[in-house]
């Protein structure tokens, strides 16, 4: 089984686990020799980490830097520091794990039965609206990018109105504000880069714009159907059948509220395949990929990390899904994707 994960925030994580310890240092004077080893991407008590990594069958795994504009820090100065626990994380663990710049890098990993790790980022914010950070971005490495997170930024805005929800519990959404001017721009420069753009997040007026002005197969690294869970983050069949038509990739959400019908975080393997079968139905067998949001959803997880994606295989298996189908799902149509663009 091999597989390819277009999102998760362990990085962030990882992140904020040193400045928890950072900060207990500066009260207690020191760290103890246990809280001196702190957890790395080898082995963790998160979602993701190598060794599980191997054990399920990963050849490639997209780590986000996750910003979230009101945490009250410069955004660039924040995403620069999760690319340093990025790349640090990178070389302690050089012989297990490789960053991809390119698709050849994907297939030299491959064949050195090495795993692979693409930055992304998660917050198309964090450049401040200057192309000129998201030139720098590029040459440290990141190939994908959403353009925003939950808040208005200088490209874009996004669907959900973050302080209020409806009956069933779900966000509002506010799909009418589009892409800026400077956000036209951004995706300009990112076709031109080779930096995949994400509509996870976008709203719907942006979803279009990103559309309609685009050349290259685009992606929804994390979102799930709409038509059967109405969350703000979700994608309308219509949604669907274009990113299917870009040539782009669906990354299927684990996240129980990107799933159900009424918001609630359970997230389990037979209502993951619902949305797979929808996906598929809508979209064709070329259009789904993974990306399971791992640490950085909660709830009750029917997999609890990544060593146990063997239960979402064995969900698609008993449901008749084929062959065939799960390996695209798992890895084959992301790596087209990847093959295309990067």
């Amino acid at each position: 089984m091999r597989i390819i994960d277009m999102h998760c925030d362990t990085i962030s994580k990882l992140w904020e686990k040193r400045q928890m310890a950072h900060l207990e240092e500066k009260i207690s004077g020191g760290l103890d020799g246990e809280k001196e080893q702190l957890d790395g991407l080898l082995s963790n008590n998160l979602h993701i980490d190598l060794q599980r990594m191997k054990k399920a069958g990963y050849i490639l795994q997209n780590f986000a830097m996750y910003i979230d504009l009101k945490r009250g820090l410069d955004p660039f100065d924040y995403v620069l520091a999760l690319i340093g626990v990025f790349q640090e994380e990178m070389e302690k663990n050089k012989n297990e794990i490789s960053p991809v710049m390119c698709y050849a890098d994907f297939i030299e990993n491959i064949n050195r039965g090495k795993l692979s790790a693409l930055m992304t980022i998660e917050e198309g914010g964090c450049c401040k609206g200057d192309i000129a950070n998201l030139e720098k971005l590029y040459d440290l490495g990141a190939r994908m990018m959403t353009l925003t997170w939950n808040y208005p930024n200088e490209l874009a805005s996004p669907n959900i109105v973050v302080d209020q929800k409806n009956d069933k519990g779900f966000y509002l959404f506010d799909g009418t504000k589009g892409l800026t001017a400077t956000g036209f721009s951004f995706i300009e420069r990112m076709e031109e880069l080779g930096i995949i753009i994400d509509v996870s997040h976008l709203s719907d007026a942006g979803f279009w714009d990103v559309a309609a002005h685009t050349k290259k197969p685009f992606v929804a690294s994390h979102s799930n159907a709409r038509t059967l869970c109405e969350h703000a983050r979700n994608l309308t069949d219509e949604m669907i059948r274009t990113i299917a038509d870009s040539g782009g990739v669906i990354g299927l959400n684990f996240y129980g509220e990107f799933l159900n019908e009424i918001n609630q975080k359970d997230s389990y393997v037979k209502r993951m395949v619902d949305h797979v079968r929808h996906i598929i139905q809508v979209g064709g067998s070329d259009c789904l990929g993974l990306g399971s949001d791992f640490d950085g959803i909660d709830g009750t997880l029917e997999m609890k990390d990544c060593s146990q994606l063997y239960k979402f295989v064995e969900e698609l298996e008993r449901q008749h899904i084929s062959d065939t189908q799960i390996e695209k799902i798992l890895y084959q149509n992301t790596m087209r994707v990847y093959r295309e663009v990067l």
